[in-house]
C-alpha cells in the first residue's frame, strides 16, 4: 500500500471515529455505522468486490426479520 493510500485511511478511520465518539444516542451512532458500512461497501466495490453489498444486505435483512416481528 503506497503512503498516500495509507494516510487517506489513516484519515478515513479518523474521520469515523469521530463521528462515532461524537454520536450521543444509540440511534446516532446506528446512523453513523450505516453511513461508515455503505462507505466502505462503495469503496470495495470500486477495488472489485461487489460482493460486499450482498454481505451487508444480508446483515440488514437478518436485523429486519428479527425485530419486525
Amino acid at each position: 500500500m503506497s503512503s498516500s493510500l495509507r494516510r487517506r485511511a489513516a484519515n478515513r478511520a479518523k474521520h469515523w471515529a469521530a463521528r462515532e465518539a461524537a454520536a450521543t444516542t444509540p440511534e446516532e451512532k446506528a446512523a453513523v455505522m450505516y453511513d461508515a458500512c455503505r462507505m466502505v461497501a462503495t469503496q470495495k466495490e470500486m477495488a472489485g468486490h461487489p460482493e460486499v453489498w450482498s454481505e451487508l444486505a444480508n446483515h440488514l435483512t437478518a436485523f429486519y426479520r428479527r425485530y419486525s416481528q
